[in-house]
């Protein structure tokens, strides 16, 4: 059985762990999101006028029918980007840590559970009754002396 605050300390060490995975993967997150921002204000700066001649000039379109396609190329973009700064999984250096948090928090229960029976055992109470249930004892033994 290990000792209790060896089992806090691990259990702590794991949480760390989490907490440092998790926000390392919110980061990511978070510069996927700029990413996907810079690009829609890019696209809305820069390219549109270019993309918008192309279409009207090579393709041979309206210029409606030419704006809607830029816009639909823009939008698809910030979509993609999007759903790459929404994607929030776990690596396996994460959830290890989550369940060895988890085993350390048991083991630490099961230790502090232990460790308060055994004061109670061998503390002033288990003392005066083990010395109670002695004189019961000897008692019902030797009663004829």
């Amino acid at each position: 059985m290990s000792n209790p605050l060896d089992l806090g300390q691990e259990a702590l060490s794991a949480q760390g762990k989490i907490f440092a995975r998790s926000a390392t993967r919110i980061g990511r997150r978070i510069a996927y999101g700029a990413v996907a921002a810079v690009f829609l204000m890019f696209a809305a700066i820069s390219f549109h006028g270019l993309l918008w001649a192309i279409g009207l000039d090579l393709l041979g379109l309206s210029y409606v029918a030419s704006a809607l396609c830029v816009l639909g190329l823009d939008l698809l973009i910030v979509i993609v980007f999007a759903l790459l700064a929404r994607r929030s999984i776990p690596d396996p250096v994460e959830i290890e840590a989550r369940i060895r948090r988890d085993r350390k928090l048991i083991e630490l229960k099961q230790a502090v559970a232990i460790s308060a029976l055994t004061g109670l055992v061998f503390g002033p109470a288990g003392r005066f009754t083990g010395r109670k249930v002695t004189a019961i004892i000897k008692n019902i033994f030797f009663r004829g002396k």
